[in-house]
């Protein structure tokens, strides 16, 4: 039970919050830190189809895992790792996102770990179809960063626990194609 509190208090700790973007000019990499950590408080309510349609600003589509999933926004309540996928950032060419691997219901990128390079991933976002293609896969540190190189690229980076280390992270880092 112990073993279990923790795992959940550093999931909790590496991917709920907002994010911070930092540029470094002395390297080709952006850094992503989570910050303002604070554990999500689920009130046990739930609104009906249509308010939740409503509320959702897209939906994460990825076949070749059969997960379908909708995205809220950054400052809805539902965007958090304990109901959903999280948006962790989100500006004009990069969209983070993260939630829970492992077992239990709300360990939807469970199986993010089968995606190969150059994988299709569909988001609708904010009444636009895109599509991305995977382009890097690889599994950094879990120390509250996510370490990518910097491009004018439009990207969807995708995160979760490492399954190989308990210590790391995957990160699954696309770029948008045209459809």
């Amino acid at each position: 039970m112990l073993r279990k509190s923790l795992v959940s208090i550093l999931l909790l700790t590496i991917y709920l919050g907002s994010c911070l973007l930092i540029y470094t000019n002395e390297t080709d990499t952006k850094s992503i830190k989570t910050t303002n950590i604070e554990k999500s408080t689920n009130t046990g309510n739930y609104i009906s189809s249509k308010n939740k349609q409503e509320e959702t600003i897209g939906t994460l589509t990825i076949n070749k895992i059969n997960l379908t999933k909708d995205i809220y926004s950054i400052n809805n309540p539902h965007n958090n790792v304990d109901e959903n996928v999280t948006i962790l950032k989100d500006d004009e060419n990069l969209i983070v996102l993260a939630a829970h691997s492992g077992p239990g219901y709300i360990a939807f990128f469970n199986d993010l770990d089968k995606l190969d390079l150059n994988d299709i991933i569909n988001l609708t976002y904010n009444n636009k179809n895109l599509v991305y293609k995977v382009t890097n896969i690889e599994e950094q540190v879990k120390d509250g960063t996510i370490e990518i190189n910097k491009t004018d690229k439009q990207r969807l980076i995708l995160t979760t626990c490492s399954k190989k280390d308990k210590n790391k992270q995957l990160v699954i880092i696309t770029e948008k194609i045209d459809a």
